[in-house]
């Protein structure tokens, strides 16, 4: 599974990201009656983009390379700490 992040991990969160991105265009532009969606919503999609490639950079070892993977996996899981702490805070 390690593998498939190193290799995939950002690309999955730029799909995120056009995914968000689209579907933020596709109710403001198309379905103006129906404004589902605010702006706060390209800012989520943005969030996991940039969350997924940090990580994906710290697996493959761009980033923090001199630390060992006790301190990497720690800045791994408070990277997704702050992701989900902004996203809830985007949500309420």
């Amino acid at each position: 599974m390690r593998e498939w992040f190193k290799k995939y991990l950002g690309l999955l969160g730029f799909f995120t990201w056009i995914t968000f991105t689209l579907l933020f265009v596709l109710d403001e532009f198309m379905l103006k009656k129906i404004s589902l969606l605010n702006k706060e919503f390209l800012f989520f999609g943005f969030l996991i983009m940039a969350g997924a490639q940090t990580i994906q950079d710290i697996i493959n070892e761009k980033y923090l390379t001199k630390y060992s993977e006790k301190i990497k996996d720690r800045v791994i899981v408070f990277i997704i700490c702050i992701t989900m702490g902004f996203s809830y805070y985007l949500i309420s």
